[in-house]
């Protein structure tokens, strides 16, 4: 498949940019739903956005950049040519979660309540931007016969499997799967709209955090261009520490739910008194 989508003069349009604007067109537009939905500015999502954007961008490309010196130290010029592919998720997600913290920081509203609004719109963002490595041939497991094995062309085809026609589809897993969590997060919101004493805030953020890293650690295990820390796939690594931390926060702020619950109630009773 061609890489352009189509030119104007000598500006040509690329497939993996307009999948990624797309995809973080659709991931606004189902913040701003969730930021409505719970009476908050909407100034602000658009405030968040156009932060989260760049330094999502340049965190994506200099992550992807660090694990992977060796294919740049030769020629750094490479290194801003991001059409050509070599953005890391993780990179983005950690650049786009430190950007709603420092945010909600600095304005004195609550990350955790913020991050619960985006996280939905985050993963299908995601889920969408798998696609820009359709576009690339860039993400792909090892040789397949089943039946929706994907072909890749032999220019990108690893050394020593130059003889295999079809690869898994990996960015198909990984799309399917954001879809599901998705799905998750979607009904856990609806449920926590219509019962929020039941989960502390910051759990649907949270919980987004441990089913994607949960499934990206499935999944990666199928890569063939895996980058390694040691004896360990570096992002399967990343998911695991993610995992641990989501789920030590996530157990952390409901079991501390009761207590904040008793203290408001308290404090109400004693308001009232007066």
């Amino acid at each position: 498949m061609e890489k352009i989508a189509f030119s104007i003069g000598t500006i040509h349009f690329n497939w993996f940019g307009l999948i990624l604007a797309t995809a973080i067109i659709i991931a606004v537009a189902i913040s701003w739903y969730y930021v409505h939905l719970r009476n908050e500015n909407s100034d602000r999502l658009l405030e968040l956005t156009l932060y989260s954007l760049p330094v999502g961008l340049v965190a994506a490309r200099a992550y992807y950049v660090v694990v992977n010196w060796q294919l740049y130290a030769a020629n750094p010029t490479e290194i801003l040519q991001v059409q050509h592919g070599g953005l890391a998720i993780h990179g983005a997600i950690i650049g786009v979660i430190l950007t709603i913290w420092v945010y909600c920081q600095v304005k004195k509203i609550s990350f955790w309540r913020w991050a619960d609004m985006l996280a939905p719109g985050l993963i299908f963002g995601q889920a969408i931007g798998q696609w820009g490595n359709f576009i690339n041939q860039d993400v792909f497991g090892y040789p397949t016969d089943v039946a929706w094995g994907i072909y890749i062309d032999y220019i990108y085809r690893p050394l020593g499997y130059e003889q295999f026609d079809f690869f898994h589809p990996i960015f198909l897993y990984e799309c399917l799967w954001d879809l599901f969590v998705f799905s998750i997060l979607i009904i856990m919101t609806w449920l926590l709209t219509k019962h929020p004493s039941k989960s502390a805030s910051g759990s649907v953020f949270l919980l987004y955090i441990i089913l994607y890293s949960a499934g990206r650690f499935v999944i990666e295990g199928l890569r063939l261009d895996s980058e390694m820390f040691g004896a360990w796939r570096l992002a399967q690594l990343v998911s695991v520490i993610a995992i641990l931390v989501a789920g030590v926060l996530i157990l952390w702020r409901n079991y501390r739910l009761p207590s904040r619950i008793q203290l408001s109630l308290i404090g109400r009773r004693d308001g009232g008194s007066h």
